[in-house]
């Protein structure tokens, strides 16, 4: 095997994402709803008989705000660590990661409006 692969590295990574998700699946409700729109988008895709583009445009898409959720959920840990007390700092912070979910899923609109009304 190559000597940049380190597979213990590989597999210690792997196991903290997982863990990751798994923190996220029992800690968020957001995560849990987000989780059941992707089942439901690729059940959309499959009886509307989307192609290989399509799906990626919309899955890939949706797993953005994923991406976002996980990050937003994983600044709120950091700040409530910081303070349980209000901070107007904290608030903004909070607030803004919110924002960035907000995009991404207007983004997502764009995309369901091209891929399942326009297209």
């Amino acid at each position: 095997m190559p000597r940049f692969i380190n597979p213990k590295h590989l597999m210690g990574a792997t196991k903290n994402s997982l863990s990751g998700l798994v923190f996220a699946w029992k800690g968020e409700q957001a995560f849990r709803h987000e989780v059941l729109v992707l089942v439901v988008l690729a059940a959309l895709l499959a009886v509307t008989d989307k192609d290989a583009g399509q799906w990626l445009m919309v899955l890939g898409g949706w797993l953005g705000v994923m991406v976002v959720e996980l990050l937003n959920s994983a600044d709120e840990e950091s700040f409530d660590l910081v303070t349980t007390e209000w901070n107007e700092h904290v608030k903004r912070g909070k607030d803004m990661a919110s924002a960035a979910i907000f995009l991404a899923m207007v983004i997502n609109a764009g995309i369901w409006t091209y891929v399942f009304l326009l297209n």
